[in-house]
């Protein structure tokens, strides 16, 4: 059983080759289904799958990987068995993609999600591989004691001294003591670097929130001075 050790962006460099072709074997049958028929414009044509909108390849996989997540924020799995885990969450085939032609294809992952989300399958490799594009923020939320960022992230770091943080002690920490509004809005644009969202700070693996460990050293680097 081979085991793989490593960050998501690695996962995606590493093993998201392979699961990109076991993804089109997983959909062959269904596109060969439709005749060559688009279900989006009705020629006949060789049809491609996409995914839709919210349901994109590499947000499945990283919501399946969130499983395997340690304390330091590092994926360690078995290979197989979380290929065959990603494979399941592309069920049902009908709500995860769209058979269509190549022009339709294209049309459709050039118009921005209503989750704010692009295809990466469709960025520049400088995109796909820009995870913690926002790192460079931590540094001045540690100078704005008033953001409501910075204050979720002294807030946690106060908290995991004493044990380990759940939203719930998260969110009631921050209201009583910081005074933080809209927690649940700033917290879920804290755990991605999509679109205008905070930046990539926290995951939630098990019940509980942790810092990513890229994102750690810099919040103890320029938290720790302020």
């Amino acid at each position: 059983m081979a085991e793989f050790k490593g960050s998501i962006q690695e996962f995606h460099n590493f093993v998201g080759p392979r699961i990109r072709n076991l993804i089109n074997s997983f959909t062959r049958l269904h596109r060969i289904g439709r005749g060559g028929t688009c279900e989006m414009c009705g020629s006949q044509a060789i049809l491609q799958s996409a995914h839709v909108h919210g349901r994109e390849r590499r947000a499945i996989i990283e919501k399946v990987l969130s499983e395997y997540l340690n304390s330091a924020g590092y994926v360690v799995c078995d290979i197989k068995q979380a290929e065959d885990k990603i494979l399941l969450a592309h069920e049902p085939v009908h709500e995860t993609f769209k058979f269509i032609c190549q022009p339709c294809h294209t049309q459709y992952d050039s118009t921005t999600p209503k989750s704010g989300l692009i295809d990466s399958d469709n960025l520049n490799t400088a995109q796909q591989t820009g995870e913690f594009s926002k790192l460079s923020r931590i540094r001045l939320w540690a100078g704005r004691p008033e953001q409501a960022n910075s204050r979720i992230i002294r807030a946690f770091l106060e908290l995991e001294t004493e044990n380990d943080v759940t939203v719930e002690e998260l969110r009631n920490y921050c209201s009583k003591k910081y005074d933080v509004e809209n927690f649940d809005q700033h917290f879920a644009s804290m755990k991605t670097d999509a679109g205008n969202s905070h930046g990539k700070v926290f995951f939630e693996s098990k019940g509980l929130v942790n810092l990513w460990g890229t994102v750690r050293v810099e919040v103890e680097h320029h938290f720790s001075q302020t």
